[in-house]
């Protein structure tokens, strides 16, 4: 057993009341030096605070029948660890060559932290539309709007399966047939969801614009239409993603971030495809994955984590940038 601040071997006598710990100066010191670096790495308040909620709990305190019993016992065991140590022979016994790597399983903040804040099921959600249209719904859903293994943009379709999602990265590819590809999030049903569409502007795409707006109860509000630094050309394949995380909505076209807004109204909904009069667009295949979430940014950045010996590289934790870009798929 070795002390989880100053990784020095742990005495017989001490580990019969403390395995974690060299000494109760060395407890406190983890304690502190574990907080300061949540604090620095950490990015809401929120979650620091809960945190030191966690660990500045005041250690139990054995009562007085407890704790000459557990005198008795330190003094038997200790008896018993001096008599070994003396019937040992000497000479360091030979350790096996591991190769180090880290592992957050023996940490006891983290075990701590992660039953105070549970993983939620991670969101994997993937349509290709091979299989047709049966899990969306929504005026001519199946109909018309579904030809060749793809979707047809017509009135607003929404995927079953997403509806009841708060957070999450939508990613699609899409080709723009007839002037705009337009896609709603958050959508808790037809008429309660975010829009936004992208222009295709002149035949070399050079005037491109993006245009989003609210629509609360079937009324759309604060309509709003931008230029963006993408070329969108009729019948080419882009990429779109749209991260969704709490009240801020950044979106991405083949690796440039093109829109990033904000707005507090809508807190739940799915997502789906839309087209108004005269546009049109084909969606060949559309996902949902789940955001990082703080802690597993945390722990990915190796907070409280110390070196173990005997496992491989795959047990690394391994995490994704929090801005991720896209590339352009021309096939």
């Amino acid at each position: 057993m070795r002390c989880l601040y100053c990784r020095r071997r742990i005495g017989s006598i001490r580990g019969v009341v403390d395995k974690e710990f060299c000494s109760t100066d060395h407890r406190k010191r983890f304690r502190t030096s574990s907080a300061r670096v949540l604090r620095d790495a950490g990015e809401l308040a929120g979650d620091y605070d809960d945190y030191l909620a966690v660990i500045q709990q005041p250690d139990k305190k054995t009562g007085k029948g407890g704790g000459k019993f557990g005198v008795a016992m330190a003094g038997a065991l200790g008896i018993a660890a001096v008599a070994a140590i003396v019937l040992t022979p000497s000479g360091a016994a030979p350790q096996p060559g591991a190769k180090a790597s880290y592992s957050l399983s023996g940490v006891p903040i983290a075990q701590r932290l992660m039953s105070v804040f549970p993983d939620s099921p991670k969101i994997n959600l993937r349509q290709d539309f091979r299989m047709g249209m049966g899990d969306w719904v929504g005026s001519g859903a199946g109909g018309s709007d579904y030809a060749g293994g793809a979707l047809r943009t017509d009135r607003l379709k929404l995927w079953k399966p997403s509806l009841q999602l708060a957070d999450y990265q939508m990613e699609f590819q899409a080709a723009v047939e007839r002037k705009a590809v337009g896609w709603a999030f958050r959508a808790s049903d037809l008429g309660n969801f975010y829009a936004t569409k992208i222009h295709v502007g002149g035949k070399d795409g050079a005037k491109a614009e993006i245009e989003r707006f609210i629509s609360m109860g079937g009324r759309e509000v604060e309509r709003v239409r931008l230029p963006i630094p993408v070329s969108v050309r009729p019948d080419t394949l882009y990429r779109v993603r749209v991260r969704v995380k709490g009240d801020q909505f950044l979106t991405s076209v083949d690796g440039q971030v093109v829109d990033m807004w904000k707005d507090k109204r809508l807190r739940k909904g799915g997502i789906g495809f839309f087209a108004d009069r005269g546009e049109s667009a084909s969606v060949r295949w559309v996902s949902l994955s789940e955001p990082e979430s703080f802690l597993s940014r945390l722990f990915a950045f190796g907070f409280s984590v110390h070196p173990l010996a005997g496992k491989e590289d795959d047990d690394l934790p391994i995490s994704e940038p929090v801005l991720i870009l896209l590339d352009r798929d021309d096939g």
